[in-house]
């Protein structure tokens, strides 16, 4: 797993996280509205009951624990952000597990964090490890769903040549609302 901290890997990994997060909220029923709030990365609704939610995402790679920490100061975020609105606050965890092609995602009310989970020195342990996933998943406060079997082909992409002139002609006339002739951006360099 690339490490480089000028990556724009974690970003993006997260913003897969949010549509994943989205993806699997609306195949379970839920009207989602994304937002853009301190705490708050998703609103759901459903049976006339809303959920503040906050979507983390974490790739793992070989060797590394299968579990996460949920810090008091992200809780308290997502909490304060529900409480304004007059929702329950939740939090899904998307993991995923890049050696076993593994894509966990785990969903949990905050109260359940809180009061369910093991606390720890930074907060509250959600323990995903082989050997604890299949009491977890059992759990009637926490709802569970996986993918299996992530199959991502060959870099092809990568072995083809191309033509640099390509990049270098002007834009067609299908982007100029005039005729070519009289428009400026098509006239030859």
């Amino acid at each position: 797993m690339n490490k480089d901290s000028h990556s724009r890997a974690p970003k993006l990994v997260g913003d897969f996280g949010e549509g994943l997060a989205t993806y699997l909220l609306i195949r379970k029923g839920f009207e989602v509205a994304v937002v853009d709030h301190v705490g708050a990365d998703l609103i759901a609704e459903r049976n006339g009951k809303r959920y503040a939610i906050s979507v983390k995402t974490r790739r793992l790679g070989e060797g590394e624990t299968n579990a996460a920490t949920f810090g008091p100061e992200h809780i308290d975020n997502i909490e304060h952000f529900a409480n304004r609105f007059s929702m329950d606050a939740a939090l899904m965890h998307i993991a995923c597990i890049e050696p076993d092609q593994l894509i966990h995602a785990f969903l949990m009310k905050t109260v359940d964090i809180k009061s369910k989970l093991k606390k720890v020195k930074n907060g509250y342990r959600l323990n995903f490890s082989k050997k604890h996933l299949d009491e977890l998943v059992k759990l009637d406060w926490l709802d569970y769903s996986v993918w299996r079997e992530e199959s991502i082909g060959p870099a092809k992409f990568f072995l083809i040549t191309v033509n640099k002139t390509n990049f270098n002609r002007p834009p067609t006339t299908a982007r100029c609302r005039r005729p070519p002739r009289r428009c400026p951006r098509l006239r030859p360099a």
